[in-house]
């Protein structure tokens, strides 16, 4: 509980004291716990505000004396929305930068009411330094998204040198208040799959938790990091963000699968998320766009025994006109079902399709062949049938082909090796 008497007992220290009595005051109003500045009449909170200005212009002040303000300041808190006017005034040039911070925090969370602080805040938004972090905080705390916001945001994002720290809580301010800046997803989803910098993995989670669940990667890389992040705490607020934009496990999983296509974050996701991602694999599978039944096949594939319900989709797949399809196909059967019935013919085949191999860029020949061949040396043995398709290529044109055709028989029949 707040006693006001010893509060007033303070302010006439502040205002009529000597210096050390007035250091001392301002230590004991610093000590008063937030919580307790929550029964604080109005006026007293305005009484204390306006007295803290006058230690302010009354000359200058050790660094210690602006970090008891700053701190009282924050404590204090947003008991008085009347003290709004005499914050902003904390925010001008000639106030030390700690004190700036402070009301600058205290400002943001007033929210909307504090919408007459936006001027002076855009102003300081620039600095680099924490003091422009903390204007940039306080802009998105308060919500306010006009032009003269957006105009000084995207200005801001544009600026050719920022701190790591600067940037992503911009890119937070402006995923927050629904700003479209080049380049803001890509960003984030940067620094949250490859930053080392756990603060900045953070951050950068908690900036997509913000944006269009729909966007391309957002929810691929929050579904990588909430499987794969190495800390705890990034894991979670990687949760938290999808639960933010009310995603269940499910939901994730299609989005990231209707991403294939395009997503640089969409496969690794649905690596990660292993058996609950099946059944979206096998929708994808059965879909219209190639590269996204590649994928999806792909997928499959590293599940081994996991992806067993998609095993007839994946024998389907085997007749499929796109050779890519077919071989990732072939791959994933060998990978779930360790039978070569129907693995070994395809990849047989694709050693002498002409759409496959038949095609005059030498190099992509060479890749297509080598994936093939590389196939069948991973079954080993049980693709015997193979070896008169490989020894024919050991006379391949291409050296590393047959190259790898012979390495491929020595592991598959040795003794067809003469």
């Amino acid at each position: 509980m707040l006693n006001v008497d010893q509060v007033n007992k303070q302010l006439h220290i502040l205002d009529s004291g000597d210096d050390a009595a007035q250091r001392q005051a301002l230590h004991t109003l610093r000590n008063i716990e937030a919580q307790n500045w929550s029964t604080a009449p109005n006026a007293l909170v305005n009484s204390l505000v306006e007295a803290l200005q006058q230690q302010i212009l009354s000359g200058p002040r050790p660094p210690v004396v602006h970090k008891e303000i700053a701190a009282l300041i924050s404590n204090v808190g947003t008991r008085s929305k009347s003290a709004i006017p005499q914050l902003i005034q904390f925010l001008q040039d000639g106030t030390p930068d700690s004190i700036r911070e402070a009301a600058a925090t205290v400002l943001g969370k007033f929210g909307s009411d504090a919408k007459s602080a936006v001027e002076s805040l855009i102003a300081i938004s620039s600095v680099p330094s924490s003091l422009g972090v903390h204007a940039v905080r306080a802009l998105r705390d308060i919500g306010c998204a006009d032009h003269r916001v957006r105009t000084a945001l995207i200005q801001l994002w544009n600026a050719p040198i920022q701190s790591q720290n600067n940037q992503i809580q911009l890119a937070i301010a402006l995923c927050k208040l629904k700003i479209d800046a080049v380049g803001l997803v890509p960003f984030l989803t940067n620094r949250l799959l490859a930053s080392q910098d756990e603060a900045l993995r953070k951050s950068a989670a908690e900036g997509l938790s913000w944006c269009n669940k729909n966007d391309l990667d957002v929810v691929p890389a929050l579904v990588t990091s909430t499987l794969n992040d190495k800390n705890e705490d990034v894991r979670q607020i990687a949760k938290n963000a999808l639960d933010h934009l009310k995603l269940s496990n499910e939901k994730a999983i299609d989005l990231c699968a209707k991403q294939l296509k395009d997503s640089l974050h969409a496969e690794a996701a649905l690596r990660k998320t292993g058996q609950p991602a099946v059944p979206a694999l096998i929708l994808a599978l059965g879909g219209g766009d190639a590269t996204v039944r590649v994928k999806a096949a792909r997928i499959l594939a590293c599940f081994g025994e996991l992806g067993a319900n998609a095993v007839p989709a994946l024998m389907t797949a085997l007749r499929d006109k796109d050779w890519e399809i077919r071989l990732e196909a072939a791959k994933g059967l060998w990978n779930i079902t360790k039978k070569t019935d129907d693995v070994v013919p395809v990849l047989i085949q694709l050693l002498d399709d002409k759409r496959a191999t038949d095609i005059e860029d030498g190099e992509a020949r060479r890749r297509i062949l080598q994936t093939v061949i590389e196939s069948l040396w991973r079954i080993g043995p049980p693709a015997s049938a193979a070896v008169p398709a490989l020894l024919k290529m050991t006379k391949d044109k291409n050296r590393l082909v047959s190259q790898s055709a012979r390495e491929a028989v020595k592991k598959i029949q040795p003794s067809a090796i003469k």
